[in-house]
């Protein structure tokens, strides 16, 4: 979308010498480039640095070469040795990690808990067991019953199904780092509706499956901890609330092992509180408080510093994500970062420098170009590194924090890796694309959201063999769902699958969607299928005024989430769509269960005109187009009865629709639903060997 200054170093001229020839001085590898490859002409793979501060190694294309930091000559070192390895630069040690809670055994399935937690010390096994917690000594298999009262209704050491799937609440059981403590949760399920789905639908006879799951508005279960001591042999309870109107979910450990943490948020997950747990008595402090209007993170990061107390906190009470300094004893330090841009994740802390690295969305010209900043623990001296307005990526910033090494590119830009200096200045070019061969195979575009208050971006993708003088039909392909993301602005250098069989694609980050702070992100809250959808429409109006575009074959096409977009698009806006597959979509919020949906919509009871609204019943009346619903018959997750309600509702307006259900499926269909996918839309908008010439 934005034009490409050329950007080149006088000093790039290589100089073919041997490795003997060079009396190289030790080196020091960077931090790795996340497990990537570069295969483009203007990546670069491998940086290393010299002990000394005074060179950089990097391989480009088979070939290793060295830049000498001072004077800007780069020398051929050779062909590129694999094998070659370094000490590792400025450590990317997440940092949020506290000590050990045990070792949990196996892999649960999806929104289900760990069965089995081992003792840090490995003298223990805590079993969940017939709805209660045994332990058992792994060297007498002597057997505590901590638990006997467990049953369907009231059960020990597991969780909901909700809490595992929205808060992924995995772990049930937690072991305090000395080994001499179980904390572990107590689930109330009564009065919670269970879902009653039927397997075996392929076999002679079916089985009968309930879940105890909570749908928007209904009953919730009710969480509550309690913490078992070895040594007295006595069970006492977490006075950390636990209610059915509230969550408590992320139980950790302090990096010394001193404190137990939990979270805990209201009902609506507007207040969150982190609590400190005295496992003696059972009583909690507040650690931590934050509240939002819309909807609070649930599980922001912790990143501690070496002395164990001390923390960086994620917080968007600003209106934007943002890091500050914390400790232990609930002191508020500073604000680490701050300002009118999404913070994207902390690279590196450096205590003994006083200094952070992280990235940011911070470009001007565009808000998803990533770009890197240093700042002090203190929050003072914040510098932008990466000037340069494209997209940054692949980060290696030099041992002595004076050089850092980034790509830089955009959709339609191939990637160029330059040299900056961390004062911000762009000091050389590694190795650099060739704008002149840029794939063409995707355009970024904006427009203003339908309120003025947004620019909304999108990309339209295309075949390699696009002609501007034919017309082609499009597709919608989409998710959507809060806090996602449809695309990044890296280059495209592949062709969609859809745009192999002849389609152009549009994607469009809608008002809902992540990095782009808090006002952006609740533009939703209450109005899931409302601004979310008609920012894809609304996509879709601009492009179709394009001649090769051909505005009456437009698909819409997504799964889950997405497949509720591709309802809602296909009978909100029937000017638009003509044609939609809905893939295991949510047709109706009250459908879905509570910790997710409400989190966005709150409850029915509060929000009636939002929930009806977002209703894809609602529109089949004006539907023209046609409709492909997909779904799994045994998705525990989002439950057929959307599709069956969808399909009542069609068939009471004496619409068409066209539908496949797979007897063994869940939420992720079963074999051949790409197939049907793509026969329907060749089908209904014309396969790729009809498009026309315009």
């Amino acid at each position: 979308m934005l034009n490409l200054h050329s950007l080149r170093s006088g000093r790039t001229l290589a100089k073919a010498l041997t490795l003997l020839a060079l009396g190289a001085a030790p080196l020091v590898t960077a931090q790795r480039s996340q497990g990537r490859r570069a295969p483009s002409p203007g990546s670069v793979s491998r940086v290393a640095w010299s002990e000394d501060g005074k060179q950089v190694l990097f391989t480009n294309q088979g070939m290793r070469y060295r830049l000498d930091l001072e004077t800007l000559e780069r020398e051929t070192v050779g062909t590129a040795d694999r094998s070659a390895r370094g000490a590792r630069g400025p450590s990317r040690r997440r940092g949020d990690a506290g000590a050990s809670t045990g070792k949990y055994v196996g892999r649960p399935s999806r929104g289900r808990q760990y069965t089995q937690v081992d003792s840090p010390d490995g003298a223990w096994e805590a079993h969940y067991r017939d709805w209660n917690v045994v332990l058992v000594q792994k060297e007498s298999k002597e057997e505590v019953a901590v638990t006997t009262e467990g049953d369907a209704d009231v059960h020990f050491g597991t969780a909901s199904w909700v809490y595992g799937e929205e808060l992924n609440q995995t772990r049930p059981m937690w072991w305090t780092p000395d080994s001499k403590k179980l904390v572990f949760y107590r689930f109330d399920d009564r009065g919670v509706e269970p879902f009653h789905l039927v397997t075996g639908w392929s076999k002679v006879g079916t089985e009968h499956y309930p879940e105890a799951y909570p749908k928007a508005g209904a009953k919730n279960p009710a969480a509550s901890l309690l913490v078992y001591d070895l040594a007295t042999k006595e069970t006492t309870a977490i006075d950390a609330g636990g209610g059915s109107e509230e969550y408590l979910y992320n139980v950790r450990a302090t990096p010394d092992g001193s404190m137990m943490l939990v979270n805990w948020t209201d009902r609506l997950q507007q207040h969150l509180k982190v609590l400190v747990m005295d496992l003696e008595t059972g009583a909690c402090s507040t650690l931590i408080e934050e509240r939002q209007d819309t909807w609070q993170t649930n599980a922001p990061g912790m990143r501690f510093l070496a002395d164990g107390q001390r923390f960086l906190w994620r917080t968007d009470k600003s209106g934007y994500t943002h890091y500050e300094l914390r400790d232990l004893d609930g002191k508020l330090h500073n604000p680490v970062t701050s300002g009118d841009s999404q913070t994207g994740r902390i690279e590196f802390v450096d205590e003994e420098a006083g200094l952070v690295g992280f990235t940011a969305y911070s470009s001007p010209a565009n808000p998803y170009y990533l770009q890197y900043h240093l700042v002090g623990i203190d929050g003072e001296g914040v510098r932008r590194v990466t000037t340069l307005d494209l997209h940054h990526s692949h980060f290696e910033l030099s041992p002595d924090k004076k050089w850092l090494v980034a790509q830089y590119e955009e959709i339609n830009t191939p990637p160029t890796t330059a040299l900056y200096s961390t004062d911000g200045k762009l000091v050389a070019t590694l190795a650099e694309g060739d704008s002149a061969s840029a794939a063409n195979l995707a355009e970024m575009f904006q427009f203003r959201s339908d309120d003025d208050k947004f620019d909304v971006y999108g990309v339209l993708y295309k075949p390699a063999d696009f002609d501007p003088g034919k017309t082609y039909p499009l597709i919608n392909a989409l998710y959507g769902g809060p806090g996602s993301n449809e695309f990044s602005a890296r280059y495209v250098s592949s062709v969609k699958d859809e745009c192999k069989r002849g389609y152009l694609v549009v994607k469009v980050n809608n008002r809902g969607t992540g990095n782009r702070g808090k006002a952006f992100l609740g533009a939703a809250y209450l109005r899931l299928g409302d601004i979310d959808i008609q920012d894809h429409a609304d996509a879709v109006r601009l492009l179709r005024d394009r001649p090769y575009i051909d505005g009456e074959r437009v698909g819409i096409a997504g799964h889950s989430y997405g497949g509720y977009m591709s309802a809602m698009g296909v009978f909100k806006h029937p000017d638009v769509y003509t044609a939609a597959v809905v893939g295991a979509g949510v047709t109706d919020w009250r459908n879905y269960d509570t910790i997710y949906t409400e989190r966005y919509m709150s409850t029915p009871q509060l929000n009636k005109d939002g929930y009806d609204a977002g209703s894809a019943m609602k529109y089949v009346d004006g539907f023209k187009g046609q409709v492909l619903i997909l779904h799994g018959m045994v998705d525990d997750n989002v439950h057929p009865t959307n599709a069956f309600q969808l399909i009542a509702a069609l068939d009471e307006a004496g619409k068409r629709y066209e539908s496949r259900f797979w007897p063994n499926g869940g939420h992720g269909l079963g074999r051949g639903s790409r197939e049907t996918k793509w026969e329907f839309f060749d089908r209904v908008l014309g396969p790729a060997s009809d498009v026309s010439n315009h």
